[in-house]
């Protein structure tokens, strides 16, 4: 992980749970930096409610899921309503 997003999960969560989102997916460590820069209240609230590494790991195969379709929907050729080419839905 860079220093940067280190710094984001390091100034809102405490040492073991950055270790323990470090070991996460790629995915789901660049969806922890993100929440924990973008909500960090939220990101509190989630590991203090015992659910942040399951919303993470969930959330981080909808968005590989959702990359992987988009994908393969543009190797076919195929087109898609503009609402199904953004990114993946925010974070809860």
């Amino acid at each position: 992980m860079n220093d940067q997003g280190s710094s984001f999960l390091e100034a809102v969560l405490d040492a073991p749970s950055v270790r323990e989102i470090q070991k996460l997916s790629p995915y789901a460590v660049r969806l922890a930096n993100r929440l924990a820069k973008e909500a960090p209240a939220e990101t509190r609230q989630l590991r203090a409610s015992g659910k942040l590494l399951s919303t993470l790991k969930e959330r981080a195969e909808n968005e590989a899921l959702h990359q992987w379709r988009s994908r393969i929907r543009a190797v076919r050729g195929e087109t898609t309503p503009d609402s199904e080419r953004e990114a993946a839905p925010p974070l809860p």
